[in-house]
This record gives C-alpha cells, structure tokens and sequence, in this order.
C-alpha cells in the first residue's frame, strides 16, 4: 500500500501500469492498454514531422567529441563524393549527422544539401535550414550563401530578403563573387529593393573577379544605360571577357539569356553572341534559333 499523491488516500499501486486503484482506468486493463496503444481520438500522429523534431532535437545536443566528429565527416565525404568507396549519399548523411551534431559546419552544410535534394535521405527542409542557419552562424561562407539564395527565391522556406541580405553584407568582406552577385540580383531584381546604382556596383565587383552571369549582366546595363552611364564600348568589352568562359558554362542558360536580350535593339549583340556561343556547343535549339533570325554560326 502507498500513498496516492493525489488524492492523498492510502491505495494500492497497479503492478503493470504504477496507477492507483479507484483510477478510472487502470492502463494494465485490457481497456487501459487500448487507450495507450492508439492515438487519441481524431488525432493524427504525423511521423515526418515527429522525425523532423528529432532531428533538430539531436543537432542542438552536442554530444560528440571533436575527435569522433573529424572521423565522421571524413568518412560522410569519402562517401558522398566516392572517393576511394562507391558513392552512397545514405551512408554518407548517417556519418555527416554524427559531425554535425559535434558542430562541424562542413557536414552541416553538405547534410542540409541532402536533405533538401531529398533523394536518397528524407525530405526534411526545417531539419536542413536549421543546419544551415547553424553553419552560418559559424560564418561558413557556403552555408551563407545557399541559405540567402533559399530566403532570395522563398525555395523551401518562406521569402525573406531582409535575412538574405543580412547574410550576404556579413560575407561580403570575403572576396566570394557569388554574394556580390546575390547583393546585386537582389537590388536589380526585387521590386522592394530596387537600386540600379547599388546593383551596378555589386555586379561589378563580382564581374572583376570573373563571375560570369555578372560580366552579362552588367555588360546589358552599360548597352542600357542603367545604373552606370551609356556606354556601348564598355559593354561590349565586359561582353569579350564573359566570352572567353563560355564554353565552361551550360548552353541551355546561354540560350535563356540570349532569348531575353532579343526584344530590345540595345541588347540584340548580346543575345547573338550568346545564342551563337550556345549553337558552337552544338545545342540543337540554338542552332535552330540562329536559323530563325538569319544570324551566321
């Protein structure tokens, strides 16, 4: 006999279950396993989502040690870009989550990277913002840079460009062209951000350091006029340098490029030069596209 704490009577407890007699429901009785067996009435257990908090629950609780971790993420990298082993991204992401849960941002990334393909390991894109915000609170430049393209676009997760650019100026001291694109995307192209001058000067800068979109970009600019002064020579010259990358770069984004500059007069020298860098590749829709306006090859 022992004393029930609630009802502060001497009672007897139930051996299976630890209740006390007089319960309504003793859950050793064979209604009482019933009701702990299933869910409750009209709800439903969403196991993704019950995943998804054990995940993060796991990647909050740093339990492994700095040297368990550097293995981990060795090992979650020989098998992620098979080297030395066949490639297997689901035996890679089981040692990059031990690595990420000691905090190493490289594993954090790469298993955020998964996650959001959601190929080979779950689909899970809370699990995997959160391990990017944690790699970026580390000021690791990549998870930075993916995290403010995932806020730019509203890509699994919602739009959010004022977080977008506080990641990208906390980068933008680290000579990494592809946040001075985004700065300069995000102020050429958001409608609530707009500032032709601000987005001239980033895509500048990312353009010096041979970001090739960039070098495009800002060569349509200076044939427009806009944000920088009318100057068909310099567009021209920025044009000749993009150029010399092109064949590094996918035809079927050259002829998308291309096919937008078409429509304005100022900007047809662009779409002909990449239209007819993409048909040199032997991309058959540029080829044909060539045909269709009478440019030569």
């Amino acid at each position: 006999m022992t004393k029930d704490p609630i009802c502060g009577i001497d009672a007897e407890e139930c051996d299976i279950c630890g209740s006390y007699q007089g319960e309504v429901d003793c859950r050793g009785s064979e209604g009482g396993r019933e009701s702990v067996d299933k869910a409750p009435s009209g709800k439903v257990i969403d196991f993704r989502q019950r995943s998804s908090e054990l995940r993060i629950k796991g990647i909050l609780s740093r339990a492994v040690s700095s040297l368990e971790a550097t293995k981990s993420v060795a090992f979650g990298l020989m098998y992620l870009n098979g080297e030395g082993v066949p490639r297997d991204p689901s035996k890679a992401a089981k040692f990059l989550a031990i690595a990420a849960k000691g905090g190493v941002v490289q594993a954090m990334h790469e298993l955020a990277r998964l996650h959001i393909d959601g190929v080979t390991v779950p689909y899970d894109q809370e699990y995997a913002i959160r391990l990017l915000q944690g790699a970026s609170d580390e000021e690791h430049v990549p998870s930075m840079i993916y995290l403010a393209e995932l806020y730019i676009f509203g890509v699994h997760c919602p739009k959010d460009t004022d977080a977008a650019l506080e990641l990208l100026y906390r980068a933008a001291d680290k000579d990494e062209p592809a946040v001075m694109y985004y700065l300069a995307y995000i102020y050429d192209k958001d409608p609530d951000y707009r500032n032709s001058f601000e987005a001239a000067y980033w895509y500048r800068r990312a353009a010096e350091h041979g970001h090739f979109k960039s070098q495009i970009r800002l060569a349509c600019l200076y044939a427009t006029g806009l944000g920088v002064p009318h100057c068909v020579d310099t567009a021209e010259a920025f044009l000749e340098v993009a150029l010399e990358s092109a064949p590094q770069q996918d035809p079927r984004f050259l002829l998308w490029q291309g096919e937008r500059f078409v429509a304005q007069p100022e900007t047809e020298f662009l779409a002909h030069a990449l239209i007819k860098a993409a048909a040199e590749m032997e991309h058959t829709p540029a080829q044909r596209l060539m045909l269709q306006h009478g440019w030569r090859a």
